[in-house]
């Protein structure tokens, strides 16, 4: 299923994307034009995760009485769909694990701080290497899980950058809680897929990483710059989460593209190291970071206000939200 969460007068309400990928079903609409009573476990997509397989199971027998009997006033068209983050996650981890990424983007870096001519000198001898932290363990920081967006809504400028950037990521939700998780057995706390742009403010994140290896500060972290939807897809239908193609696009332009088997760290090892003497909880995002070719850092060439930024990955679907520079 892809479920999917969006605004109505009444508040947020939770959905799932109908058999033929058209419209958009509203559970509590389908329950009362049905005469049953909306289950607990579908008024919302946290609600719906904790309540395990049972919540799943009554989403499906909702989405098949619906598709059956197709009553008037249960759809929206997907055009029509006010957005909401498909919930507010109880936590926010941003993992980095594409060596392709790090490799360009501190290529990108050295040449913004010393010049094209040495950055292409230190890359032809073979200076540019990874830490060999980043091999050991899949390295994090704890992102602000109240600044969310939804697709199709506005990523609001900061005032204090001028490279203004994507990153195109895949974006796992975890389903069951649990502590220093066994990586063999790390995948039953998955519960689905989403799409993930975790906007970065490059010049910002410049002035303060070198300040002792602290991690980004601001450059990571304003109001609407984790943007992630339009929807999130159980894991059952996607068994391999590993041969993902991705793309990103600015403007209806490519500017990347990417695929998930790129990570040198698999999730069953992000949740290892997430859950290491701390519990993970239903409802939580992982970043699993940017993937090569997935940022505008790699290839020297960042955001304008009013551009348009698209991320699809096979399988899950596309996000999209439009940058504005607040007046």
């Amino acid at each position: 299923m892809r479920l999917a969460s969006f605004k109505t007068d009444d508040g947020i309400r939770l959905g799932a994307l109908c058999a033929d990928q058209t419209a958009l079903v509203d559970f509590h609409a389908a329950a009362t034009a049905l005469g049953s009573t909306l289950p607990a476990a579908c008024a919302g997509l946290l609600a719906m995760i904790e309540a395990g397989d049972a919540g799943l199971d009554a989403a499906r027998e909702l989405l098949l009485a619906e598709d059956a009997a197709r009553p008037e006033g249960t759809r929206l068209a997907l055009d029509a769909v006010s957005w909401a983050p498909p919930l507010i996650p109880p936590r926010l981890l941003c993992f980095s694990v594409y060596e392709q990424h790090m490799r360009q983007a501190f290529e990108s870096v050295l040449s913004i701080k010393a010049g094209k001519g040495i950055s292409k000198t230190a890359k032809a001898l073979g200076l540019i290497r990874m830490p060999k932290s980043f091999y050991r363990k899949p390295l994090y920081y704890k992102g602000n899980n109240l600044s969310v967006s939804a697709h199709e809504t506005d990523v609001l400028w900061p005032r204090w950058t001028e490279q203004l950037d994507y990153e195109m990521e895949l974006g796992v939700v975890i389903g069951k809680a649990g502590k220093n998780i066994d990586p063999n057995k790390a995948m039953d706390h998955v519960f689905g897929y989403t799409c993930f742009n975790d906007f970065s403010a490059r010049d910002k994140m410049m002035e303060e990483i070198p300040w002792g290896g602290v991690g980004p500060i601001k450059g990571k972290d304003f109001d609407t710059g984790n943007a992630y939807g339009p929807w999130v897809v159980t894991k059952d239908e996607i068994p391999d989460p590993y041969d993902l193609s991705m793309q990103v696009r600015v403007n209806g332009k490519v500017r990347g593209d990417s695929s998930t088997a790129g990570m040198s760290h698999p999730i069953s090892r992000m949740i290892e190291v997430a859950s290491d003497e701390e519990y993970i909880v239903p409802g939580e995002l992982i970043g699993t970071g940017a993937a090569g070719n997935g940022c505008g850092i790699e290839i020297l060439r960042f955001l304008e206000p009013g551009d348009v930024v698209e991320i699809e990955i096979d399988r899950i679907g596309v996000l999209r939200n439009t940058v504005v520079r607040p007046a």
